[in-house]
């Protein structure tokens, strides 16, 4: 596949900080459909938590592997909770210190173009490049991210 890319030009727009944000906007819509008038509040807090817990155990391991931070590219799906919480986000990323870029600019560094070669495929950039180093395999889980994760969590917060 690598090379299929490279002879046509193209490049892996790869992500380094992958979430579960699918799950908790399907358990939002299912929620909105039982009841058009429930609270998306706790929604909001639960989603933010959500993505500051996954951007800093990533950042962590980025920064287990190179000694700083690196730019990151973050998943997230188009989805109703990116359009209800995207700019809660941001403003939560700025506020705790974090320099919003580009995707050209974060795509520029060299982490970049890495490419680990790892079986299972298609995690995070820095979740593959944890697994090729060998050292985290005590932090690392399969899937990265899954939906699984997160039920017991938002069971419990009623959500």
């Amino acid at each position: 596949m690598r090379a299929l890319l490279k002879e046509h030009e193209y490049a892996n727009a790869h992500v380094t900080i992958d979430t579960s944000d699918w799950y908790i906007d399907n358990r939002l819509k299912a929620r909105l459909k039982a009841d058009h008038k429930a609270q998306i509040g706790p929604y909001r807090r639960f989603y933010l938590d959500h993505i500051w817990g996954r951007a800093t155990f990533y950042d962590g391991l980025a920064q287990s592997l190179f000694g700083h931070s690196i730019d990151h590219t973050i998943l997230l799906h188009h989805r109703l909770t990116t359009g209800l919480f995207l700019d809660d986000m941001l403003s939560m990323f700025r506020n705790r210190g974090w320099r919003l870029t580009d995707a050209k600019t974060a795509f520029a560094s060299p982490v970049f173009a890495l490419e680990p070669n790892v079986l299972p495929a298609g995690q995070s950039l820095v979740w593959s490049l944890a697994k090729a180093d060998g050292r985290f395999e005590k932090l690392l889980r399969y899937p990265g991210e899954d939906g699984d994760y997160e039920t017991q969590k938002m069971g419990a917060a009623r959500l």
